[in-house]
């Protein structure tokens, strides 16, 4: 009788062990699934963005196109730089950060004509900053036109990545946060229209699932570990 007490100490404590790591992946797994996202409880869809909004003001970064007429050799691309000024061979520096398209087309005619041209014809098009992060494949700083669709933006950034959770994507606006369901965007929804505009964020958060690839390499991990502990035993016994 007492043999067999001894026998089933042993296999007793292995089966706890057992019991204690399986208990540790289900709530780690659970612990992860439930790990709230930068999300504010009080987003919500982004309202009315059909709505006409100014571009906002040029800054560091942002690339002016500028098409002079009679004057192709002056035509081109243009960036402003750190100091917030755009240089334009044969016009000079120009002051570009903090105005908006309309002034920066004013103080370009300006410009020109301090430097002898009488009537200078100048076409501008700003190129504004749109940030795209998260779990697309291509993240980074876009200069796009203004008024571009986050749809337009993902496919610049080459799509989302595997991982992405489309439901819960985030454009992120002078300190909001508006969540937009790019799933139904995907499947022709008005979500893909959003208008996105200067010094916006948009934001595609993973999915958080149980059975996440983190989760699979956890389990595989205590599972070894359990493994381990149960030849231990094994060996101590005989």
């Amino acid at each position: 009788m007492h043999c067999t007490i001894r026998k089933l100490v042993p296999l007793t404590r292995t089966w706890a062990v057992l019991v204690v790591l399986a208990v540790a992946v289900w709530s780690a797994g659970q612990a992860h699934a439930q790990t709230p996202t930068t999300t504010p409880a009080t987003a919500a869809p982004p309202p009315t963005d059909t709505l006409a909004r100014p571009t906002g003001t040029l800054r560091s970064g942002d690339l002016l196109k500028i098409r002079v007429y009679r004057d192709s050799e002056l035509s081109g691309e243009y960036l402003i730089n750190a100091q917030g000024d755009v240089q334009i061979p044969g016009v000079g520096v120009i002051r570009a950060a903090g105005l908006d398209p309309t002034q920066i087309s004013e103080r370009l005619v300006e410009a020109f004509r301090a430097r002898g041209f009488r009537t200078p014809e100048i076409a501008v098009q700003p190129l504004i900053r749109v940030s795209v992060l998260g779990e697309v494949r291509t993240p980074g700083l876009y200069p796009v036109e203004p008024g571009v669709s986050i749809i337009q933006l993902l496919t610049l950034a080459g799509g989302p990545s595997d991982r992405a959770n489309l439901k819960r994507a985030q454009v992120i606006r002078e300190d909001r946060v508006f969540v937009v369901d790019l799933q139904s965007a995907l499947a022709g929804s008005a979500a893909g229209r959003v208008t996105l505009y200067s010094n916006d964020v948009v934001y595609l958060p993973p999915r958080h699932t149980v059975f996440s690839r983190d989760n699979i390499t956890l389990a595989a991990t205590l599972a070894a570990l359990a493994l381990s502990v149960v030849t231990l035993i094994q060996v101590t016994h005989h």
